[in-house]
């Protein structure tokens, strides 16, 4: 075999290694913590959120493309992976909001129905946030729980 076959092949099989490395890499998704998500105006949560939902939808089309099979869950993440969620369920609890379950889903679920506060209250929020993408995602929240008169009465015990 001459050097340059040699070197064809070598070629040939480095290209091919680093094909199969690049097809078995593990898709990342970049997961955000609620640290991350405080102080975040309407509009960054918003993109943070659409972020992740479009990384789980790039992630199953990309286990698709290898496997010519779509994952049960059909690239829906998770809920308490979702920016929206994170944040309101940190309002929720730290502003003690009354009428919330907190087991149940914010969102579409399979298994169980949406509480309707919960949809109101996410409901609540896009609109003030679609008016307002500049305020603070937080301060949306907590004014969507007053709309909706959810705010704990803090004169009583």
């Amino acid at each position: 075999m001459t050097k340059r076959a040699k070197t064809y092949l070598f070629l040939g099989m480095s290209c091919a290694a680093l094909a199969i490395y690049v097809w078995l890499l593990p898709d990342e998704i970049r997961h955000f913590t609620v640290d991350e998500l405080v102080g975040l105006t309407c509009g960054e949560l918003g993109e943070k959120h659409e972020e992740v939902i479009f990384a789980y939808h790039d992630a199953s089309i990309a286990h698709y493309n290898k496997t010519s099979a779509f994952e049960d869950d059909l690239g829906l993440p998770k809920e308490e992976v979702l920016p929206f969620v994170i944040l309101m369920r940190k309002v929720i609890n730290d502003n003690g909001l009354s009428g919330f379950d907190l087991t149940k889903p914010f969102f579409h679920s399979a298994s169980e129905a949406t509480p309707p506060l919960h949809s109101e209250f996410f409901a609540e929020i896009s609109s003030i946030c679609a008016t307002h993408p500049d305020l603070d995602a937080i301060e949306a929240m907590r004014q969507a729980a007053e709309n909706l008169n959810v705010m704990r009465d803090t004169a009583t015990p």
